[in-house]
C-alpha cells in the first residue's frame, strides 16, 4: 500500500496526537511533522514515521507467543482475513454482520466518537466502527503484528476511509493518554494476550469515566462441557479460554461495572462493560 497523501496523512496525525503518548515520552502529546510522515517525541525529538498506513510505536521487539507468531505472517494473515467468516462458523460465531450488530447493541459507536479497536487484527471490525464514526470521528486500531496491519491497511483504502490511524504498538502498554477514550472494543484479542490482566489496568487507565468496553474472546463458563479441550489448546498452543466470571471481578478491580456476558456457541464469549470509576 502506498503513502497516504501527504495533507490527508497530517490531517489524520493531527486529529489524533491529543490522545497519543510516545514510548519515549508518556506525559506530553507528539508533535506532527509537517509533511505528515510521522510523529516527532517533544522530549528527545525522536521520529517515528508513519509508513504504509501505519505507524510504529513499539519501543522494542516484544517475545510472541506462539499463537500470535502463527499469525505474524503475510500468509497467515490473509488466510485469517480470508477464511474469518469459515472459521467462525465451524464454532458456532453468528455471520459478521450479525456479530457487529450484537456488538454495537452495547459499543453504540456513533459519529464523531474516537474509538480503540484493540488487537484490530486485519481490520474488519475498524472498518465497521470507521464507518459509523464517520469523518468527523477516529478510530485508532491497535495491533502488535506487522502483517495483520498491512491487511488491515489494505482495507482502509479499499474503502476510502481517512478517519483511521493503525498503530503497532502493545496492549500491554498503551501508547494512549489517560482517561482519553469512551468507546473501547477487542474482538478476538483478550484470549491472546500474555498478560490479560496488565492489559485491562491499562484499557482502564486510557478510558474516562463512563467509557464502554466490549470485547469477543475464546472464553469459559462457570459450567463449561469443553474444559479438557481448551485447557489442552492453553497448553499446547498458549490459546487462552478467558473464564468469563473471573473477568468480571478483574474488570471491577480497574472500576467496571454493569458487566454483561454471554457464551452463545460455547466457545466464542461476548461481554460488555461500563467504567464507573
Amino acid at each position: 500500500m502506498p503513502n497516504m497523501p501527504g495533507e490527508q496523512a497530517h490531517r489524520l496525525l493531527t486529529r489524533a496526537a491529543p490522545v497519543l503518548r510516545l514510548p519515549t515520552s508518556s506525559d506530553r502529546q507528539p508533535e506532527v511533522l509537517p509533511d505528515g510522515d510521522g510523529l516527532r517525541c517533544p522530549a528527545t525529538g525522536r521520529v517515528y514515521p508513519y509508513r504504509k498506513g501505519v505507524v510504529d510505536l513499539l519501543d522494542s521487539e516484544l517475545v510472541l507467543t506462539m499463537a500470535q507468531k502463527s499469525l505474524d505472517t503475510p500468509f497467515t494473515a490473509w488466510a485469517y482475513d480470508r477464511f474469518r467468516g469459515a472459521l467462525t462458523r465451524l464454532l458456532n460465531v453468528a455471520d459478521f454482520p450479525v456479530e457487529v450488530a450484537m456488538i454495537q447493541q452495547h459499543l453504540q459507536a456513533q459519529a464523531g466518537d474516537t474509538l480503540l479497536d484493540l488487537a484490530c487484527g486485519p481490520g474488519n471490525f475498524t472498518v465497521e466502527w470507521a464507518k459509523r464514526v464517520g469523518g468527523d470521528g477516529l478510530v485508532i486500531g491497535l495491533d502488535i503484528s506487522p502483517a495483520m496491519l498491512a491487511r488491515a491497511a489494505h482495507h482502509m483504502k479499499r474503502w476510502g476511509l481517512d478517519n483511521v490511524l493503525l498503530i503497532r504498538g502493545d496492549a500491554h502498554r498503551l501508547p494512549l493518554a489517560d482517561d482519553c477514550l469512551r468507546k473501547v472494543n477487542c474482538s478476538g484479542g483478550f484470549h491472546q494476550f500474555p498478560d490479560l490482566p496488565q492489559a485491562l489496568r491499562e484499557i482502564g487507565r486510557v478510558s474516562a469515566p463512563g467509557a464502554v468496553l466490549t470485547a469477543s474472546t475464546f472464553a469459559e463458563g462457570p459450567t463449561d462441557r469443553r474444559d479438557a479441550i481448551k485447557r489442552l489448546l492453553k497448553r499446547r498452543f498458549d490459546l487462552h479460554s478467558v473464564p468469563l466470571v473471573w473477568l468480571e471481578e478483574q474488570l471491577a478491580s480497574v472500576g467496571y461495572g454493569e458487566y454483561h456476558w454471554s457464551l452463545p456457541g460455547g466457545w466464542f464469549g461476548y461481554i460488555s462493560a461500563r467504567k464507573v470509576a
